[in-house]
């Protein structure tokens, strides 16, 4: 009987040491995540060390010179053909007061939260007081093929950021891959408003309607592809992928139209990358600096 007790006993105490053992990794493995993302790599937006300035006498001239759209994209984080399509709506009595919502929202990003978006990824939004998504600035051109990246997504300290293509700018539809265990989708533009961090990019000198074309094939080739977080290692562009990442969605399709936008060429395509390709023109940043997109 005592024998059996003590046998009892001496099995209760070893599950107990290996419970402990087993809290404690899981306690320094989550203390380690926390630090890591609490040391997240830069900070989730910018705004301008310089003062704003009037830009009415800019906008009011018949042309405008390159300094003239350079100082617009300063003063307000719009790009040429995001102004040319704001200026063609001059029969708009009040042209001036929208550039100067677009130079405020610019000089001033609303304040946001940084939450957990899965189990390690962080995620950094718009909210307010109350904690409810709101929208940060609004987006005046939009076209299919466009491709928008925000640098508000990080994992152990990695501001890797997110990245999606723009397949039917008439309604507003991007296709993404979000997260692991996910296969990528449709979402609306709309939620891009409300990251504090934005850029919108276009294939420059696009005379071919190439854009349109490849977000015709990302429709109806990429959507609702298993999510790969490797992706990329047993090669980039297979004739036919069978797991992506979100910057290997948006490759893709431009490689496949003979547009290799991984800037730096390695065997993982990632955001950052294809913020830094020379592909493109910059259409419209907001909580990043236009003169140094993402270096």
């Amino acid at each position: 009987m005592f024998q059996k007790n003590d046998t009892d006993q001496r099995l209760t105490n070893r599950i107990m040491i290996k419970l402990k053992r087993t809290a404690i990794v899981l306690l320094l493995i989550f203390c380690l995540v926390s630090f890591l993302n609490w040391r997240t790599e830069g900070k989730g937006t910018w705004k301008p060390d310089y003062p704003k300035i009037d830009l009415e006498t800019i906008i009011e001239k018949k042309n405008l010179t390159d300094q003239d759209y350079h100082t617009i994209l300063l003063q307000t984080g719009l790009g040429r053909e995001a102004v040319e399509e704001l200026l063609s709506k001059k029969t708009e009595e009040n042209l001036p007061r929208v550039f100067e919502q677009y130079q405020n929202d610019f000089f001033e990003p609303k304040e946001y939260e940084c939450r957990n978006a899965d189990i390690i990824v962080y995620e950094e939004r718009i909210r307010d007081e109350n904690g409810v998504l709101e929208k940060g600035f609004d987006i005046p051109s939009l076209k299919d093929g466009d491709i928008i990246i925000t640098k508000a997504t990080h994992t152990l300290g990695w501001r890797h950021g997110h990245a999606a293509i723009v397949i039917d700018a008439s309604r507003g539809e991007t296709l993404e891959a979000i997260l692991l265990g996910n296969p990528s989708l449709i979402q609306n533009i709309s939620k891009w408003r409300t990251y504090p961090s934005f850029i919108l990019l276009r294939l420059e000198d696009d005379t071919d309607g190439d854009g349109k074309k490849i977000a015709e094939f990302a429709k109806d080739n990429l959507n609702e592809i298993p999510y790969g977080l490797l992706t990329g290692i047993l090669g980039k562009a297979p004739p036919k992928i069978k797991k992506t990442q979100c910057a290997h969605l948006v490759w893709y399709p431009y490689m496949h139209f003979g547009y290799d936008i991984d800037s730096d060429g390695s065997w993982m395509v990632t955001p950052k990358d294809i913020a830094n390709s020379n592909l493109f023109q910059v259409v419209q940043v907001y909580g990043v600096n236009p003169e140094r997109i993402w270096r």
